[in-house]
């Protein structure tokens, strides 16, 4: 580990104990351990223990109407993640501003993929190839409720343009075009919500094309089960020459409740075509090689809560490439909790 990075875990311990003085501070963290063996990566095709991560969360009040949160990740070998870190303005339950870095608000996993959160080790499809893993953004947001409706609306950086779609994240601006997007979605009873994203924005240097995203979600929690299903539309526009991209997914999940036990069970598919973008891009001059996916997944798994915070998470895929049907599987094991 660099001597940068140990000072920035110093930093924030020295931080974290600083403001734990602070009554209005609180302070929450999060900690998640794997065991990866899959059919796939020859690097592990025998099985390793991967992907240590640890989580820290700040967030207190500023005023009586305002208030802050910030949320750091360290994972192993890669630099320090700033999650999220935002001012609210907090005027009303109606009428809530928000400003600085923001979990962007489309459909239901992004904002709630911690490890602690999901039942999952391994992250759905349609977020692991159509938007940036942890897609957040930089710029203004707006939220709140009126009866059983809740809305968020947002002006931000936008994505940027790179081979593929989940590696768009940015956090200074490629152009002048600010990007738009929010969700809206109704309570119909306690605990089942459907809602609705969307996003737009250019996402090229030159400003002449442009990147939507339209999502749709449907989530149902009660004490004894959950249901989750999550469905998302990706156009990209090429240039003249090129036929315009497009991607489409979605995924359905459902996990039983039997006392600290939660089996749990998923199917998943996408298709992913673009023939501008792909390896080799590399600007708007150069294009790639385009891509070309199709596939699909069967998940099954078994969530055990060791402790009100501690949960041992157990995950079998079963994965076909759609496009030439070939198939593999793959194994996680978990430890996560939060404290």
């Amino acid at each position: 580990m660099s001597s940068l990075k140990k000072a920035g875990i110093l930093v924030l311990f020295l931080l974290v104990l600083t403001l734990n003085h602070w009554a209005q501070v609180k302070t929450n963290g999060y900690f998640a351990y794997d065991y990866v063996n899959n059919q796939v990566d020859t690097e592990i095709i025998g099985g390793t223990f991967a992907n240590p991560r640890l989580g820290f969360t700040l967030s207190g009040a500023i005023t009586q109407n305002s208030n802050f949160v910030c949320e750091v990740l360290f994972r192993e070998g890669q630099k320090i993640e700033l999650k999220q870190a935002w001012v609210s303005l907090g005027f009303s339950g109606h009428f809530n501003p928000k400003l600085g870095l923001y979990m962007v608000p489309f459909g239901k996993y992004n904002e709630s993929n911690r490890p602690y959160e999901t039942v999952w080790i391994n992250p759905p499809l349609t977020a692991h190839y159509l938007y940036p893993r942890n897609w957040r953004d930089m710029g203004f947001l707006i939220e709140g409720r009126i009866w059983s409706f809740h809305y968020t609306a947002y002006l931000g950086n936008g994505l940027k343009e790179t081979d593929t779609l989940s590696k768009g994240n940015q956090f200074i601006d490629n152009n002048t075009n600010k990007s738009i997007g929010g969700r809206i979605g109704l309570f119909i009873d306690q605990g089942f919500e459907v809602s609705y994203s969307h996003y737009r924005g250019k996402y090229d240097a030159n400003e002449e094309r442009t990147l939507v995203y339209h999502g749709a979600n449907v989530d149902w929690q009660t004490e004894n089960f959950q249901v989750l299903a999550e469905y998302i539309k990706t156009f990209m526009e090429n240039p003249l020459d090129y036929n315009k991209g497009e991607a489409e997914g979605y995924f359905v999940q459902m996990s039983i409740h039997i006392g600290n036990v939660s089996p749990t069970g998923s199917f998943q598919k996408m298709r992913y075509n673009d023939p501008f973008h792909g390896i080799g891009f590399s600007s708007s001059l150069m294009p790639g090689n385009g891509v070309d996916k199709e596939e699909k997944r069967w998940s099954v798994g078994l969530v055990y809560r060791v402790l009100e915070n501690v949960m041992l998470k157990i995950e079998y895929d079963m994965n076909t490439n759609m496009k030439d049907e070939s198939k593999n599987k793959a194994l996680f094991c978990q430890l996560a909790l939060n404290f």
